[in-house]
């Protein structure tokens, strides 16, 4: 009996968190085409497990039990207490004493949240999140739209190995005439990402011009 309900209780679980990462994770596979709506989409997500988490429980258990119902499964007593059993299937009787409500809803539920919140927070931390929205801003669709000169110095900060206070200071200039240059130029016109504007710098041989 537990089997088949712990079963229907994770297919839902997971249905349901997929639900909430699922525009998250088509924008990261855009890559640098979609990194500000990425960004967004962390923030979106974190905020919906964080609530969820707090106030989801209620309704996807109902959600289950009316699934069991409709298909004849049998569903555990929440207040029972809940066994573990073993990898040969045997009850363990070691451990605290806890109901099944408790293993369901902290042991299973909110933890998994919690490892999603953690994952999220590990790949996306304040730091890294802001390196990402600044290399956004080098991105040559629409016509480099997405530039922003203040972010683009911010980015160089990153590197301070690379970019010395006085670098910085004609970076700032650099970054004017660059953006003239290359929107105003046809064949920097339709590019796509990145990878595009940095093979076009090299066909031109810009990358000397703006290293």
């Amino acid at each position: 009996m537990m089997h088949c309900f712990d079963f229907v209780l994770n297919l839902h679980m997971m249905k349901f968190i997929l639900g909430i990462s699922n525009e998250l994770s088509h924008a990261l596979q855009r890559r640098d085409q979609d990194i500000v709506n990425a960004m967004d989409l962390v923030r979106v997500c974190r905020y919906r497990l964080q609530a969820s988490r707090d106030d989801r429980w209620d309704s996807l258990f109902e959600e289950v039990c009316n699934f069991c119902d409709q298909h004849s499964i049998d569903i555990p007593n929440m207040n029972d207490t809940f066994i573990r059993f073993d990898s040969r299937g045997r009850p363990v009787r070691k451990g605290p004493t806890l109901t099944n409500l408790h293993h369901y809803r902290y042991d299973l539920f909110c933890d998994v949240i919690d490892l999603q919140l953690q994952e999220l927070g590990d790949r996306f931390s304040e730091a890294s999140t802001e390196l990402l929205l600044c290399i956004a801003c080098l991105s040559s669709r629409d016509s480099f739209s997405a530039f922003e000169k203040k972010k683009l110095l911010r980015l160089a900060e990153f590197y301070p190995r690379d970019f010395s206070p006085l670098d910085v200071c004609i970076l700032t200039d650099q970054l004017e005439s660059y953006i003239f240059d290359v929107r105003s130029n046809a064949l920097f016109k339709e590019l796509n990402g990145l990878g595009d504007l940095a093979e076009k710098l090299v066909k031109t041989k810009k990358h000397k011009v703006f290293p």
